[in-house]
């Protein structure tokens, strides 16, 4: 398990939670979501309201089972891969 902070294509729900999502040519469903929280700023002492951290219980199109952390950056609207634990 390492820090990837990559780039990811999410397609959500209209409640706006994340149904699926593409990550390095790869689709993963998520299946459910284990937690939401702010996530901790990169600079310490600044707010963290503006981003989500989502760990997910997601599957890939070959079945294979992750836990896996994404962030959500809501004023842009921007998806990140955080972990995959596999």
């Amino acid at each position: 398990m390492s820090l990837l902070n990559e780039h990811i294509d999410v397609r959500s729900t209209r409640g706006g939670t994340p149904a699926r999502f593409t990550w390095r040519g790869r689709t993963f469903r998520v299946r459910r979501i284990i937690g939401d929280w702010p996530a901790r700023p990169e600079v310490p002492g600044t707010p963290a309201t503006q981003v989500h951290l989502l760990r997910v219980s997601a599957e890939s199109e070959a079945g294979e089972p992750s836990i896996i952390d994404i962030t959500r950056d809501v004023a842009s609207d921007r998806w990140t891969m955080r972990r995959q634990w596999s």
